[in-house]
């Protein structure tokens, strides 16, 4: 019997923890019963575990042999959105949704964990299997990285469904292929003044307009087009009644790129920028950033690792190397500081129900996706571990 095989012969098993999950959604840091749920899994498979650092699970499996450590990791939080699907599993938890595919990670990883528990007796090493808290807020992943639990780690791995790729395909991609992500606030400090005598004060608004449209033109100047960069505005707050030029205001957005290197450019770039124009005018610029995740880029010797297990579970025409990079960011990639490893893409999508963008209200996974991921982490397991 093949692992694929074998992954659908315990679909029910994950489907049913895929639907507890989502019924179940908890926000990152407070996922409590989530983790409660996963460590009742894995005492029952008899697979040690422990909680780590307020709400990360870290369970382990050990062939008893001497071997390399391969370490499995799933995102388990929510996002605070109301969900609008009519099933059965639907959200009990009023204006919290699994909208990201969490629970599905959090679902096929358990499913992967008790396959690869059955076949112990064909491993030499260990797997370390990781359910990280509150990667939506990019927090969780440095957590699990300070208790240590990656210190004898030679590889990582780890999987998100896609609803932009089908059910049954599997995106593998090399090089560049998830964003990092910063995010910045400025507070610029200026000086109040009646609308109607502007040369009296220091116009917080007007700078902060200047200063949201001056960092528009950054990347275009800055980074390659090949490249690629990101710096955009999503929040600006200022004033308080129509006719009065307030004395502050406030900008918060994000910065992402591919690269380090381009990561600290933009960054310098945006700190510069604000605190010439607020200058320029009569005002100061406060800026801060903040590093919530690393550009996430995939080794080419470990992607092949992970194309070779895939050829052994679906169509060599189904396993997508080309797809594009995103501008997206996963706090996977800060396990690379650790050890080298791969994020694969898993489709999700097999009709219009499960066909929409993540962070939706409608957001949901066709129930075989969590077949072909169980399959995938439990092939590259068994080939990394023979």
């Amino acid at each position: 019997m093949s692992i694929l095989d074998e992954a659908f012969e315990i679909k029910p098993y994950m489907n049913n923890l895929r639907n507890y999950f989502h019924s179940h959604p908890e926000l990152g840091l407070q996922e409590f019963n989530t983790c409660t749920r996963i460590e009742e899994e894995l005492n029952k498979l008899g697979i040690t575990n422990k909680r780590v650092a307020g709400t990360n699970v870290i369970a382990q499996i050990d062939s008893g042999k001497k071997g390399k450590t391969l370490f499995l990791r799933a995102d388990i939080d929510a996002l605070p959105i109301q969900e609008k699907n009519d099933v059965p599993y639907k959200s009990q938890n009023d204006g919290v949704m699994h909208a990201c595919g969490h629970d599905g990670h959090t679902a096929y990883l358990l499913g992967a964990a008790k396959l690869i528990n059955e076949h112990v007796a064909e491993l030499s090493g260990k797997v370390i299997f990781c359910f990280q808290a509150a990667e939506e807020i990019g927090k969780g992943a440095r957590d699990v990285i300070a208790s240590g639990a990656l210190d004898s780690v030679d590889r990582i791995f780890g999987i998100h469904f896609q609803s932009e790729i089908k059910l049954g395909k599997i995106g593998i991609k090399s090089g560049a292929d998830m964003a990092s992500c910063d995010r910045f606030k400025i507070t610029i400090k200026g000086k109040a003044a009646h609308i109607t005598t502007p040369q009296e004060g220091s116009d917080s608004v007007f700078i902060g307009a200047l200063i949201t449209a001056q960092l528009q033109t950054v990347v275009s100047r800055l980074v390659s087009p090949v490249e690629g960069g990101l710096v955009g505005v999503g929040s600006f707050h200022s004033g308080t009644t129509y006719n009065v030029i307030p004395g502050e205001a406030v900008l918060e957005g994000t910065i992402r790129a591919f690269s380090k290197e381009n990561r600290k450019k933009l960054a310098d770039a945006v700190t510069k920028i604000s605190k010439d124009i607020a200058q320029t005018y009569g005002a100061q610029a406060e800026v801060e950033i903040e590093d919530i995740c690393d550009p996430l880029t995939n080794p080419s010797d470990t992607t092949a690792e992970v194309v070779e297990a895939a050829k052994k579970i679906i169509p060599h025409e189904n396993i997508l190397t080309g797809i594009d990079k995103r501008f997206m960011s996963d706090n996977f990639a800060d396990y690379m500081r650790k050890a080298p490893g791969t994020y694969a893409h898993v489709g999700s999508s097999d009709g219009e129900a499960t066909s929409f963008p993540h962070h939706n209200e409608h957001f949901d996974l066709a129930p075989d996706c969590l077949v072909y991921a169980a399959a995938l982490a439990t092939q590259y397991t068994l080939d990394y571990l023979k």
